[in-house]
């Protein structure tokens, strides 16, 4: 194998000596810059390959976009912000309202602030469709983000309708990622941007998003459809806006403080 290696290795010396002297020392340089890309790649950069490829395949995600997010992985953190249910997976509902419906202009809004923030951002989906919990933890585990914030719409399923307020869910368990700062401090803001009634945050959340996610993560419920009024403030766009700036606030401050 070593003298095979020699062979071709004296070979495409001699056709660079032919070019040395046919075209010149510039397009010589340009097939050397041709030969060292031609190089064996090591086998982590091929199997790199393979996962872009399958990761944009089954999410029709834009090939330029990914890349583009691989090159900036040490630059802006990278969170992503799910939009909980959608499509056929409703949700609760109250007051008229779909929880996949209010979860999305939520995120939404999450979104554009965090980008004013300099952050990049990844949403599992930014339309009403539907998408596997276990898709969208494969989805940001892949892209390795450095985040994962889950938005949801709570309900009491008892007669008391006064039931409201915001509360905020982690993996306690898991002391390999910060959950509970992260957890904390989304919950701690996004009460004090909306004077909201504080609920419990709870340490003991059993959901795919916070148990199977790579990164930090946590799941907020930010009020409930079955509490008339709180159903109609959380209709409103000015109520959700202070809901994304509160959440917006949280993750920067988790990143800075």
């Amino acid at each position: 194998m070593n003298r095979k290696r020699r062979g071709g290795g004296g070979f495409l010396l001699a056709l660079l000596l032919v070019a040395i002297v046919s075209l010149g020392v510039p397009s010589f340089t340009v097939m050397m810059v041709f030969a060292a890309s031609e190089s064996h790649a090591p086998e982590t950069e091929a199997k790199a390959q393979q996962r872009t490829e399958k990761i944009v395949s089954e999410k029709k995600l834009d090939p330029k976009e990914l890349a583009v997010r691989k090159m900036t992985k040490h630059g802006p953190a990278l969170i992503v912000v799910d939009a909980g249910h959608g499509g056929v997976d409703d949700g609760c509902l109250g007051g008229g309202l779909l929880e996949k419906d209010v979860n999305l202009q939520i995120a939404l809004l999450v979104k554009e602030k965090l980008e004013e923030k300099g952050f990049q951002v990844m949403m599992p989906r930014e339309t009403d469709e539907y998408l596997a919990i276990e898709e969208r933890v494969e989805l940001a585990n892949s892209y390795q983000a450095d985040a994962y914030i889950s938005i949801h719409q709570n309900t009491y399923e008892g007669s008391d309708k006064s039931v409201c307020g915001i509360e905020t869910w982690y993996d306690g368990g898991d002391k390999t990622r910060d959950n509970e700062k992260l957890a904390r401090l989304v919950h701690q803001e996004a009460l004090k941007s909306t004077g909201a009634k504080e609920r419990k945050l709870w340490d003991i959340a059993d959901y795919c998003v916070t148990n199977k996610t790579l990164m930090p993560a946590c799941l907020i419920e930010t009020g409930f459809l079955s509490n008339p009024e709180e159903s109609r403030r959380l209709s409103s766009k000015a109520y959700q806006e202070k809901l994304a700036q509160g959440i917006a606030e949280g993750i920067a401050l988790y990143f800075t403080s």
